[in-house]
C-alpha cells in the first residue's frame, strides 16, 4: 500500500506527541554515520575551540618571547656599551700606568745618579779630611806626620817611571792612591809612608788594594805601611788587615793591626 501525504502527516502528529519516537526513527531512517556527525560536528567545534585558545595563547606566548628578547637586546646594548666604556678606562690606566712606570724609573734613576754622587761626596770629603788632618789621624801610627801633596806625589812618580824603577801601569795605579802620609814609625823611628785607602766603608777589597799599592811604592826604596781609614770596616776586612800586616784607622782615630 502507497504511503500517501495523508499518511505522512499523520506520523508527524505521532512524533510530535511522543517525541522519545524520533529517535527510534531517526536510527531507523539514517545512517551511522549520519547518526554521529552531529557528535562529529560537536568534537569538531571543541576542536577548533581548543585550537584557537592553543593558537590565543601561542600568539601570547610569541608576544611575550618578543617582549623578552627586546628586552634582552636592551641589555646586550648596554652591555656592549659599557664593556666599551671599560676598553677605554683600561686603555687609560694602561697608559697611565706607563706614564707612571716612566716616572718611576726616572725617579729610580735620579736617586741612583743622586746616591753615586753623594758616594763620591762622601768619600771625597773622607780622603781631604785624612789628607788634610793626616798628623791628628795617624799619630798613633807615626809621629811627625806629613800628607804629600798631589802634585809633589805625581813628580815623585814620574821620576821613578824616568829613571825605569816604575813601569807606565804602575805609576798610573800609584797615581790613584787616595793618601800618601810620611813620618816616622812610634816603635821604632824608622822612616815610613803610610799608602792609605780611605773608603766611608772598609772592604777587603780596600785591604787588598792598599797592600798592593804599598809592594809597588816599596820599588821607590821606601818603607811602606798599607793603611786602610773609614768610617767602619767588616770583619773580613779586619781578618784581611790581619793577614797583610794592615793597619786600619777608624773614625780619625780607633786603630788595629799591627803599628
Amino acid at each position: 500500500m502507497a504511503f500517501g501525504v495523508s499518511d505522512f502527516r499523520d506520523l508527524v502528529s505521532l512524533l510530535e506527541q511522543h517525541p522519545e519516537w524520533r529517535a527510534e526513527l531517526r536510527r531507523l531512517l539514517l545512517s551511522d554515520e549520519i547518526l554521529t556527525l552531529p557528535e562529529v560536528v560537536r568534537e569538531l567545534a571543541e576542536g577548533q575551540k581548543r585550537t584557537d585558545e592553543a593558537v590565543r595563547q601561542l600568539i601570547e606566548a610569541q608576544r611575550h618571547t618578543d617582549e623578552q628578547i627586546r628586552q634582552l637586546t636592551a641589555r646586550v646594548d648596554d652591555l656592549a656599551q659599557r664593556l666599551e666604556q671599560l676598553a677605554a678606562d683600561l686603555r687609560e690606566i694602561a697608559r697611565r700606568l706607563d706614564q707612571l712606570t716612566a716616572s718611576v724609573e726616572a725617579l729610580t734613576q735620579a736617586v741612583q745618579q743622586v746616591s753615586v754622587d753623594v758616594a763620591k761626596m762622601k768619600g771625597y770629603y773622607l780622603e781631604q779630611r785624612y789628607y788634610q788632618r793626616a798628623p791628628a789621624y795617624f799619630s798613633k801610627v807615626i809621629r811627625r806626620a806629613r800628607a804629600i801633596s798631589y802634585e809633589d806625589l805625581c813628580q815623585l812618580l814620574d821620576d821613578a817611571m824616568d829613571a825605569g824603577v816604575l813601569t807606565e801601569s804602575e805609576r798610573d795605579d800609584l797615581v790613584e792612591t787616595d793618601v800618601v802620609v810620611h813620618g816616622r814609625k812610634r816603635t821604632d823611628g824608622e822612616e815610613v809612608y803610610l799608602i792609605v785607602e780611605v773608603s766611608w766603608g772598609i772592604g777587603p777589597s780596600d785591604v787588598t788594594r792598599a797592600t798592593q799599592r804599598a809592594r809597588t811604592f816599596a820599588k821607590l826604596g821606601w818603607r811602606t805601611l798599607p793603611v786602610v781609614a773609614g768610617e767602619w770596616a767588616d770583619d773580613d776586612a779586619r781578618e784581611a788587615a790581619q793577614r797583610n800586616g794592615a793597619v786600619i784607622v777608624l773614625d780619625g782615630g780607633l786603630v788595629f793591626g799591627a803599628v
